[in-house]
């Protein structure tokens, strides 16, 4: 009896040795399957990449480029003053656009590897909002969008990054002007909310958007392809870095939006005097 138990239990002891060299093969197989579709895609990801950014970047370096020539070759199309002046106007949204998109790409790359440095101090988001209109403006000039500034009281100062707040309200007005039809409008303020925080409103009247489409926007940081094939430009990318930005600083972000009613965005940040105030100063 004493041996056959003992060759039970040996038996027992084989089979489970195999059962688990068998999960462990199976394990390692899933692995390398996984592996390999992970390489695919990230092949996949960089051709779209490649796709979206000779779009993205070449033509507002193209417009760039050409205009330039233009103007230095001004005499040879027999340019008036007037078609100088649109050439040049021409020029300065291109790089505008340009512009954006580099920042963009920046501010992704600096998200995906976790170097994003923020130095909070307090911030007047009335005078940030009449900047970023003030950056802005050309776009929504040749766009045929008018810019609404609502209101002329200053807002309570807020604590937060100076540079990513600024980031935070140029996504939102850019996203804005580029949502809205010619002769739309963009309204934009700066005030306190019934929380005591001060907030920035951006709202538009263009095409809007569904209850689905807001949340695929937002998640776009959050997607597996990473940073590699996303668009850089409409709102998806966009609204993602802003609302980033927002979360990480304390700050809070919401968009309300109906299709074909257009959207409404607030970001409020926490006020700079809770902010500085003794023992919580380095809580943000």
């Amino acid at each position: 009896m004493q041996l056959l138990s003992q060759s039970k239990s040996s038996l027992i002891a084989e089979y489970a040795e195999r059962v688990g060299e068998s999960l462990q093969r199976r394990y390692a197989q899933d692995a390398a399957r996984t592996a390999r579709m992970e390489a695919e895609h990230a092949v996949k990801a960089r051709s779209e990449f490649l796709a979206n950014m000779n779009h993205e970047l070449r033509t507002p370096l193209n417009a760039i480029i050409g205009f330039a020539t233009m103007l230095r070759d001004g005499a040879s199309y027999n340019l008036d003053r007037e078609q100088q002046e649109g050439y040049a106007d021409y020029i300065l949204q291109s790089a505008d656009l340009l512009l954006a998109h580099i920042n963009t790409i920046l501010e992704i790359a600096a998200l995906d590897s976790g170097a994003l440095d923020l130095r909070a101090s307090a911030v007047d988001l009335s005078a940030v909002l009449d900047d970023a209109l003030d950056a802005v403006a050309l776009r929504a000039q040749a766009a045929g969008v008018v810019l609404d500034r609502q209101d002329d009281a200053r807002a309570d100062l807020a604590w937060g990054d100076p540079d990513r707040v600024r980031q935070i309200v140029d996504h939102l007005l850019q996203i804005a002007v580029k949502s809205s039809a010619r002769g739309g409008v963009v309204a934009a303020k700066a005030y306190v909310n019934r929380d005591g925080w001060p907030a920035v409103a951006v709202r538009d009247n263009g095409a809007g958007f569904a209850p689905g489409e807001i949340q695929e926007a937002l998640d776009a940081l959050n997607r597996v392809d990473r940073g590699l094939n996303r668009p850089f430009a409409g709102a998806s990318v966009g609204y993602a870095v802003a609302k980033t930005f927002v979360d990480i600083q304390g700050g809070r972000f919401s968009i309300r939006s109906r299709k074909g009613e257009g959207a409404l965005v607030i970001v409020a940040m926490p006020p700079a005097a809770q902010a500085t105030a003794p023992g919580d100063g380095d809580a943000r």
